[in-house]
């Protein structure tokens, strides 16, 4: 009963992304949110080589996956699932390393007290968010859905796409106000500011990493399909 009803509830509202949204989707989280939010200020000053090393190769890993997923994105349908899944988990790390960054290059901060706390508090909130993601299909029954909007997933797609935009807004709005308020603010407010802002996108890329567990099932039931 559990299997069926599980079944039900992923093919319902875990459907694939179409083909001919797979493309712009890539190109914008990954020109956009990747590598103009986190490249950018990872190599800018100060630079500091341990970040770098850190974060470079997959960065680098996820602009060659990107590339692939936008040359032929209706051969790797499934992929682009994984894809946001690792996306997500490299984008909300690194952008904690950045706050790193800020935190210790900018500021100056001299504890360890700031890094240990805000991975603390990453690590439970993500735990937290597992959590609450896994319990809804714990009882897929009770987390079924009225079959009475048949134009469901366009809705969803639309909803998608809206938060993918608000998101990438929201993050260059952030960090051009923390830029321009270099003419008129100390570096101090500046590191606060971009402090702020990189951590909350860390945990909105929380439903990103979510995918990795869309992906399981949906590789897992797309197997029992052709067994």
């Amino acid at each position: 009963m559990f299997m069926s009803d599980s079944r039900a509830l992923f093919e319902k509202n875990m459907k694939l992304y179409p083909v001919n949204s797979i493309r712009s989707n890539v190109i914008i989280l990954v020109l956009l949110l990747l590598d103009l939010f986190l490249t950018i200020p990872l190599i800018g000053n100060p630079y500091i080589a341990v970040y770098v090393y850190v974060l470079m190769p997959p960065i680098v890993l996820i602009n060659i996956w990107a590339l692939v997923l936008v040359i032929m994105p209706g051969k790797l349908q499934l992929n682009y699932v994984l894809f946001r899944g690792v996306f997500g988990l490299v984008c909300s790390i690194g952008f904690m390393i950045m706050t790193q960054k800020f935190a210790y290059g900018m500021l100056g901060l001299g504890t360890p007290w700031y890094f240990i706390s805000s991975f603390a508090a990453y690590g439970i909130a993500l735990y937290c968010y597992i959590k609450y993601h896994l319990a809804k299909f714990k009882n897929p029954s009770n987390y079924k859905k009225e079959p009475k909007v048949k134009k469901e997933p366009k809705v969803k797609k639309k909803h998608k796409r809206e938060a993918v935009v608000t998101m990438t807004t929201f993050t260059g709005a952030g960090y051009l106000i923390a830029n321009l308020s270099l003419g008129f603010a100390t570096q101090q407010f500046v590191a606060t500011v971009l402090m702020c802002v990189y951590s909350m996108l860390a945990f909105v890329l929380f439903h990103f990493i979510m995918e990795l567990h869309r992906y399981y099932w949906l590789h897992k039931l797309r197997n029992q399909t052709t067994d």
